[in-house]
């Protein structure tokens, strides 16, 4: 069961408890004064036993830095695009 998550505070106590993370850039859609468009956002996603919790960065910048602060807390840090890949180094 997928569980999406809305503070960084949260996240950093679920992945105490999760066996893998895993990163992503998506879109997302928003509703505008034109109509609709997508965003890019950003997907960090921790599995634990029962759930798939994922947090969302609609600022994808301050997404990367929070995923290089929780590379050591996170046993098996897995990156999905090549792009998100690059920037963390």
């Amino acid at each position: 069961m997928p569980v999406e998550l809305r503070s960084e505070d949260e996240f950093l106590k679920v992945l105490e408890r999760a066996s893998e993370c895993r990163v992503k850039l998506g879109y997302r859609r928003v509703e505008t004064e034109e109509g609709r468009r997508r965003i890019r956002v950003l997907k960090v996603k921790a599995r634990t036993p029962r759930y798939l919790y994922t947090l969302v960065f609609e600022d994808v910048d301050k997404g990367i830095e929070f995923v290089k602060s929780i590379r050591d807390k996170c046993g098996n840090l897995i990156v999905l695009d090549r792009e998100v890949e690059e920037r963390l180094g």
